[in-house]
């Protein structure tokens, strides 16, 4: 039986919660936040988030973006509900200036009672925020997105010497013991996903030792992961429209209209989401690739199909110091 969305569970239905959480900034969770609703909103299913983030408010500001985007051209896109917290100021509090708990609370309840969405989505801010560490133990399915670095795996992992085995980092430690206790106490698990951002386009010793150092403590925690989005221009530019790589739209925002990195940015988000496994693989959000995504699937299959071809041929094609051999010498056959 599920129980109630409540740190402290109840017994009520409840919407499956998502939570985006990383201790350090600029990892990509606001983006990631942004896909996943508007591949939930497009499979059918009825969306609520929060940005915790009250300082930065990115994943608030993307939505904004995409309600004026919608407004000025006239177009229907789909919306999340957003349920707006606010700072905390009283210098008497341990929390002094973080998200007011109450007033998160308080939505909760709201939305708990009026049983109108099937997901809530939470965007963290980085740093061990209390409201932060409260939602990462409410979280059905934890995604922590992380920067493919070494500089940037040390969220999950402190690195120390080669001769000593990883050690779990301090927010590694924090989030099991809230999914252990989430477990204990409600019954429930938590899918905690770690998704590798920023991905290099071609396999490096760096991707080799990343993955290494997470495959030795993915046990240890109880965490997955997946393949992230790669270095692509495209991501940054869909926020000014508030676009994702979901929207096939014409007009004059660069990335909106087909090109191949927005293409390849669509399969790639598409692969991701289904790999995290919120919807399912033949859902509502297939038909918004439409031949789109078959014609850049056929076209990378037709250059890698010419660049092998091109390879074989190769021995056969004679170079500059072989076109001026002796007689005797290497020749290509006629």
């Amino acid at each position: 039986m599920r129980t109630s969305i409540i740190p402290w569970c109840g017994a009520y239905p409840a919407p499956h919660i998502v939570v985006m959480g990383n201790h350090k900034g600029g990892s990509g969770k606001s983006t990631f936040a942004m896909h996943i609703i508007i591949a939930l909103l497009k499979a059918g299913k009825r969306v609520a988030f929060f940005d915790l983030d009250v300082d930065q408010q990115t994943l608030t500001r993307y939505v904004e973006n995409r309600r004026e985007w919608a407004s000025q051209n006239k177009l229907e896109l789909e919306m999340p509900d957003r349920y707006p917290v606010t700072e905390e100021h009283s210098v008497s509090s341990e929390w002094s200036n973080s998200v007011d708990l109450t007033q998160f609370m308080s939505h909760l309840k709201k939305i708990e009672s009026g049983h109108e969405y099937d997901f809530i989505v939470i965007d963290t801010p980085g740093g061990a925020q209390h409201l932060s560490l409260v939602a990462h133990g409410m979280a059905d399915t934890l995604i922590t997105p992380i920067n493919d670095s070494l500089v940037d795996l040390d969220v999950m992992v402190a690195i120390g010497p080669k001769d000593l085995e990883p050690q779990p980092s301090r927010y590694a430690n924090t989030v099991a013991r809230a999914v252990e206790a989430r477990r204990t106490v409600c019954g429930r698990t938590t899918d905690w996903i770690v998704v590798r951002n920023r991905l290099e386009l071609l396999p490096s010793r760096n991707q080799r030792q990343i993955e290494h150092v997470l495959e030795a403590i993915r046990t240890r925690l109880g965490f997955r992961t997946v393949r992230g989005l790669s270095e692509r221009n495209v991501y940054r530019e869909f926020f000014a429209a508030g676009l994702t790589a979901f929207d096939t739209i014409e007009g004059p925002v660069s990335g909106a209209k087909p090109s191949p990195s927005s293409l390849l940015a669509r399969l790639e988000v598409r692969e991701l989401i289904q790999d995290v496994g919120l919807v399912e693989k033949h859902a509502g959000i297939e038909a918004v690739f439409g031949g789109a995504i078959r014609e850049i699937e056929l076209a990378m299959a037709e250059a890698k199909a010419a660049d092998a071809g091109d390879r074989d041929e190769a021995p056969l094609k004679p170079s500059a110091a072989t076109s001026r051999a002796p007689e005797g010498g290497l020749k290509r056959d006629t």
